[in-house]
């Protein structure tokens, strides 16, 4: 036992080197702040690897950050996007409009999603003004930005103006029903669908409707693009329903294998994902070959 806390003590010392000299890359530029819609947060900032300028295609990583629905900002996301910069690869985080933490409000999940495809003609705009030559693009999100990232990708990749190719998200809310989260799902939705889902419309099955409608694991089908995803083995906040029914529907559709998706599994760890270094090592690992794989350089 006390062999295997030395060498696990050991690796952990490994990875955090190998972390830190593979973050010795490429600088980088930052444009932070640019307008990509009228909301009052519809900004979003990019960090440009240098050899970006130089490439006659590119592709972009799009991080959207975490806090519930109701909190958070794209500063937030600045170390992820920081990290792909430096191994060669654009990325840009945004912030969007938030649900009221006490209240249903005008600003639902469909604002956000409409956010992301505004940003996304946003990054079109930077790319012509730049001449970056952006061609595909990736989405990525944190818990709450995991869910909007994981739901764009699944339900509405159509609409983006630049082509997605591959979602990379990590401890997303996957299943926003009952199954998951029991009768607080009905709480929880309330906000996010902007109407009060009511014992009328849940003995409907009007609110089991409008909760499926924002759950990104129901749109996963054999159409459904390259997908890396993350969860963790004691987090207190993205319930085990959601992990499992991403993983099951995954499995369901592609197989064990695991070819269409990796699943990166945390087992120590809470929701911030940070008492396992070995699977932070693999996480990042998946992203670069992912971006390698799907942007063609």
């Amino acid at each position: 036992m006390r062999m295997q806390k030395m060498l696990s003590i050991i690796l952990t010392a490994v990875l955090m080197l190998t972390t830190l000299f593979g973050l010795i890359g490429e600088k980088y530029d930052v444009y932070e702040n640019i307008r990509y819609g009228e909301a009052e947060r519809d900004l979003v900032s990019f960090y440009v690897p240098k050899s970006a300028y130089d490439r006659d295609k590119n592709g972009c990583v799009l991080i959207l950050h975490g806090g519930s629905w109701t909190g958070g900002e794209k500063e937030d996301m600045a170390p992820f996007c920081k990290k792909i910069a430096m191994h060669g690869y654009i990325a840009a985080t945004m912030s969007y409009s938030l649900c009221d933490d006490r209240e249903i409000t005008d600003v639902t999940v469909y604002t956000m999603l409409d956010e992301i495809t505004q940003c996304i003609a946003g990054i079109k705009q930077f790319s012509e003004e730049k001449e970056l030559h952006i061609e595909k693009m990736a989405l990525s999100g944190y818990s709450a930005g995991g869910h909007l990232s994981m739901l764009y990708s699944y339900a509405r990749p159509q609409d983006a103006p630049i082509p997605l190719v591959f979602t990379a998200n990590r401890v997303g809310p996957a299943d926003m029903t009952t199954a998951a989260w029991g009768s607080s799902a009905y709480r929880m939705c309330s906000k996010l669908v902007g109407q009060d889902l009511d014992k009328e419309k849940q003995e409907s099955g009007e609110a089991d409707r409008l909760c499926r409608d924002i759950s990104p694991v129901y749109y996963v089908d054999e159409n459904t693009m390259p997908s890396i995803f993350a969860y963790a083995g004691n987090d207190p906040i993205v319930t085990k329903g959601n992990r499992t029914a991403m993983v099951n529907k995954f499995q369901e559709v592609f197989g064990d294998n695991g070819s269409g998706y990796d699943y990166i599994f945390y087992p120590l760890s809470g929701h911030g994902l940070l008492l396992d270094p070995v699977s932070e090592y693999k996480y990042d690992q998946t992203l670069f070959r992912y971006c390698e794989t799907y942007f063609g350089y």
